[in-house]
C-alpha cells in the first residue's frame, strides 16, 4: 500500500495510541507521527537497535517529500549518568539520521512519560511493580527524574504543532522542568499501595541536570499546564491508585 494512504500515526505502543483520535489532525498537515521502535530504555540488544535502524532507513524512502516526520526522542540525552548508554546513543543516532535524510521533520524528546502503559520498562512501572509484588530493585541514591502525564503531553505537542511553524526543522522537549528524585517517587508509590518497599540503595544518577523548555513554553502557559508541588502525587494517584 502506498504511504500516502495509509495511517498519519506509525506504530502500535502507548505513545502512538494517546495520539489516535489525532489522526485527522496529522494527516490535514501532511505529518507522519513515528512512534515504533525499542520502548525498553535498558535495551542492550544491538539487533534490537539496528532493526529498528533500518526500519526509519526504509521509512526514508517511502515518505512523500512534501511530509513532515514527527519523531520521539528521549530527554534523557541531557542526564549526564545515562546519557552514554546504548538506547541514548541510539535515539541520538536517529536522530542524526533523521537530520540528514528527511527534508522535514520535528524531534519531540520525551522525558519519563506515565499513563495507561503496559510496558514493564518505564521506571514508574517498574517500581509499582517490584513494590506491589515485594521484589527487592536497585535504587539510585542521586538519580532524579522529569515526570510528566501523557495527556498533558498531548495536548502540549497538539497546541505546538497548531501554532508552530511546521516548515521549520528543529528538536524540542516537551517536559516537566522540576525533576523528582527517584526515592520520592518511590515513596508516594509507597503510600498508593500501602507497601513498604524492598531495595538496595545505591550511589548512582545525577541530581543537577536541566531540560530546556523555552520552545514549548507558550503552550504549556496557553493550556494552563502548571508543575506545581502536588504534580507528581497527582498524577501517580491518577494511574496508580
Amino acid at each position: 500500500m502506498d504511504i500516502e494512504n495509509q495511517n498519519s500515526i506509525i506504530g502500535s505502543g502507548f505513545i502512538s495510541k494517546n495520539f489516535e483520535k489525532y489522526h485527522e489532525f496529522f494527516k490535514k498537515l501532511s505529518i507522519k507521527l513515528y512512534a515504533a521502535g525499542v520502548s525498553n530504555s535498558l535495551c542492550n540488544d544491538k539487533s534490537l537497535f539496528k532493526k529498528d535502524k533500518d526500519k526509519i532507513i526504509d521509512f526514508s524512502k517511502k515518505i512523500p517529500k512534501n511530509q513532515t516526520l514527527l519523531y520521539f526522542s528521549t530527554c534523557s540525552v541531557y542526564d549526564p549518568s545515562r546519557n552514554n548508554n546504548l538506547y541514548v546513543k541510539h535515539k541520538l543516532n536517529i536522530e542524526n539520521f533523521i537530520k540528514d535524510n528527511f527534508q522535514k521533520f520535528l524531534i519531540v524528546r520525551l522525558p519519563e512519560v506515565v499513563g495507561k502503559n503496559s510496558n514493564e520498562h518505564t521506571l514508574v512501572n517498574f517500581f509499582y511493580n517490584k513494590i506491589k509484588n515485594k521484589d527487592k530493585f536497585d535504587l539510585w541514591s542521586n538519580a532524579n527524574r522529569s515526570i510528566i502525564d501523557i495527556e498533558d503531553v498531548v495536548k502540549i505537542l497538539i497546541d505546538f504543532i497548531s501554532n508552530a511553524d511546521t516548515k521549520k526543522n528543529r528538536i524540542i522537549n516537551i517536559a516537566n522542568p522540576k525533576k523528582s528524585s527517584a526515592m520520592h517517587i518511590v515513596y508516594i508509590l509507597e503510600n498508593l499501595t500501602g507497601t513498604k518497599a524492598k531495595y538496595n540503595l545505591i550511589t548512582k544518577g545525577e541530581k543537577n541536570w536541566k531540560i530546556d523548555i523555552e520552545s514549548t513554553e507558550v503552550s504549556m502557559k496557553k493550556l494552563n499546564i502548571t508543575f506545581g508541588k502536588n504534580y507528581l502525587e497527582n498524577v501517580l494517584k491518577k494511574y496508580f491508585s
